[in-house]
């Protein structure tokens, strides 16, 4: 029986990694197509609660606009 070659080895390894790669960065695209990101809501309560913290740190503050950092 022949002994195998290391380099064939790694290069046949190292393609079925690239395929399964590929495969799941599909299906990932898939999944992201199927479900989309739904704009958040205003929620008053969040609104609130950053009002309330703002006046505590710094009393007479006012928060005229927030803003989500991506």
């Amino acid at each position: 029986m022949e002994d195998p070659n290391l380099l064939l080895v790694c290069l046949n390894a190292f393609v079925a990694v690239l395929g399964l790669l590929t495969v799941l960065a599909g299906a990932i695209r898939g999944l992201i197509e199927l479900f989309p990101e739904r704009p958040p809501k205003t929620d008053t309560v969040v609104a609130v609660a950053i009002a309330a913290a703002v006046n505590t740190i710094a009393p007479g503050a006012c928060v005229t606009r927030i803003e989500e950092i991506r």
